[in-house]
């Protein structure tokens, strides 16, 4: 039986343990690894070069109708500002302090009353004006602001005096005040008519005769406007 000898068995068997070189194998899936990265990056930069693109084209579309849209807004805020002012006209027509009435009521207020003297009605009606806020746009959305507003308050002073033996008609005076209607219902219900000032006796009414004098002052509710 023949013999054989390999004589290439020790090379052989060296190319074999270079080929199980844990380094070797290493940096073969290193180079993997590194490709499936370089490969990674490449694809995300063609993802953001597409949505640059996407980017520009809407950037540009906007542009093409941002005149448009500023000129709807303005209108619009026009229009709110145009509403607003005829909503405060109409408020101011139809809700107006109407002094007519008050004289009209105040007419009935010295009957059944003797002995007493109107001398001077004196009327105060002044407004505190409050600030309103301007329309505003929250992204494409325009928000109302608040318009202005007044504050208003009415007072009426009645000089009078009372010619009665014993001066006596102040308080009856004040008490008709508040039982004519017009004023019992329009008046503020605390204090609406209260004696601010009474004088000493005098001399010089009517033949002569001795009077007191004293005033009343009338307040309605304040009221926004």
């Amino acid at each position: 039986m023949p013999i054989r000898i390999n004589l290439l068995a020790e090379a052989q068997a060296a190319e074999v343990e270079r080929r199980r070189d844990p380094v070797k194998r290493g940096i073969i899936v290193a180079g993997a690894v590194i490709s499936l990265v370089v490969f990674w990056a490449v694809v995300l930069q063609m993802r953001l070069f597409g949505a640059q693109s996407r980017l520009n084209r809407l950037e540009s579309k906007w542009k093409a109708i941002e005149k448009s849209y500023e000129v709807a807004a303005q209108a619009q805020r026009s229009a709110m500002d145009a509403e607003q002012k005829l909503a405060a006209l109409h408020q101011m027509t139809t809700n107006r302090f109407l002094w007519g009435s008050v004289l009209n009521g105040f007419q009935h207020t010295l009957n059944g009353i003797e002995d007493v003297q109107v001398v001077k009605l004196k009327t105060l009606q002044t407004y505190t004006i409050i600030e309103g806020t301007p329309n505003r746009t929250n992204g494409t959305t325009i928000v109302p602001g608040k318009p202005p507003t007044a504050q208003e308050k009415i007072q009426m002073t009645i000089d009078a005096r009372d010619t009665s033996p014993q001066f006596r008609r102040v308080n009856q005076f004040k008490e008709a005040i508040s039982g004519v209607p017009y004023f019992r219902d329009n008046l503020e219900k605390t204090n609406g008519v209260r004696l601010i000032g009474r004088g000493a006796p005098q001399s010089g009414g009517a033949n002569g005769q001795q009077f007191v004098p004293f005033n009343l002052e009338c307040n309605f509710p304040e009221k926004t406007r």
